[in-house]
């Protein structure tokens, strides 16, 4: 008997999240979500986020604007302006806050906001509650992007661009370089959700603005940390000034703080991609297994350097029965209408550091077997 998609996304997880995962006491090869860095059972960020609980408890009640600051957020802020190398750095509870926080610090400074396509729903919201007009440009089309410009601002007035570095669902990379020159002249500001690009692109791991050489002048950028860094919470990072602004905000003075595990969990994550630099390795060399492998198969997935691989393989039905046969087999792949997705829905694959060879030719394998 197939298992059907509904009963597949209700399982209930009882494991840390990665390669690996028992799922309804099943041990499953996971190859869906962004445990990208494979850290979901790393014992250093377990033990730190225990003892951050032992000596904080869950959080402090006691929000910065009072005059406190919780000791493991601040290890977080300490541990992520070390590893990104920027002036200034704010943890918050959950990455979703990224485009609140980001877009409503920095609306004093600009006129107008302007937001690729497909840009994640939290910098749409972020966008919405500013009060400014909201121009969409195509999707990763720096072309569209300086037209809309031109049409829509007047002498003086300035922009503030706001899109993924990694967009989550097909895994490609905005071309952040072109968005800069383009608002450069205007004194605009480009804000960048790097949640899927958090360890996965840049030399360092540092995201898309460092695969893409930018400065942190005029620019923000953050997301999630529990994606690729295993941990919880969310980051902005940024200038001095502009971090100032940030903490300025409704949401930073509301509802900032978060677990003080999460955070600690967030600093022992980037000490430990800072010591163990052949885990971005691991994650490239998988990616370009995965993707040659699906690329053998006849499938289309798109060339970056990130570790998502996505495919289309007829329609939404065909996609659903390959997925259920996957998952009687023991193997996730995701079956999505993200954002992004078109109205039939896409096959995702992601590789995560913590997969070995024999894990990627058994999806590969299966695979061929069902299309």
């Amino acid at each position: 008997m197939t298992t059907s998609i509904s009963r597949a996304a209700s399982g209930r997880v009882e494991s840390p999240s990665g390669a690996l995962m028992v799922v309804d006491g099943r041990t499953l090869l996971c190859f869906g979500g962004s445990s990208y860095l494979g850290l979901g059972s790393a014992p250093e960020l377990l033990d730190a986020g225990c003892a951050a609980l032992r000596q904080f408890g869950a959080s402090t009640h006691l929000a910065r604007h009072y005059g406190f600051s919780a000791g493991a957020n601040q290890e977080a802020e300490a541990e992520a302006r070390s590893f990104f190398d920027v002036d200034d750095a704010m943890y918050f509870g959950t990455g979703y806050l990224f485009g609140l926080i980001a877009l409503a610090g920095l609306a004093p400074d600009c006129d107008a906001i302007y937001l690729d396509e497909c840009a994640h729903y939290s910098l749409r919201d972020g966008a919405n509650a500013t009060g400014k007009p909201v121009h969409l440009f195509a999707h990763r089309d720096a072309d569209d992007l300086a037209r809309s410009l031109e049409r829509t601002l007047g002498p003086g007035e300035r922009p503030l661009v706001a899109t993924d570095g990694m967009f989550p669902t097909f895994g490609v990379i905005a071309p952040l370089q072109a968005y800069a020159r383009a608002i450069a002249s205007r004194g605009g500001w480009l804000v960048v959700d790097e949640s899927h690009a958090f360890g996965t692109l840049g030399p360092r791991g540092r995201g898309a603005v460092e695969a893409a050489g930018l400065s942190f002048e005029h620019v923000v950028t953050g997301g999630s940390t529990a994606k690729a860094f295993g941990a919880h919470g969310g980051l902005a990072l940024g200038s001095a000034r502009a971090i100032a602004s940030l903490w300025r905000t409704p949401v930073a003075r509301g509802a900032v703080l978060g677990c003080s595990a999460g955070a600690a969990m967030t600093a022992q994550s980037l000490r430990h991609i800072r010591q163990h630099p052949d885990i971005l390795v691991r994650l490239r060399d998988n990616a370009r297994a995965l993707k040659d492998g699906l690329r053998e198969l006849g499938l289309k997935v798109e060339d970056s350097d990130g570790p998502v691989a996505t495919f289309v393989h007829g329609g939404a039905q065909e996609m659903q029965r390959i997925q259920a046969a996957l998952w009687d087999q023991g193997i996730f792949i995701a079956y999505s209408t993200y954002v992004g997705a078109g109205p039939e829905g896409v096959l995702r694959c992601a590789t995560f550091a913590d997969h070995t060879p024999q894990h990627i030719d058994r999806l590969l394998t299966t695979l061929r077997s069902l299309l």
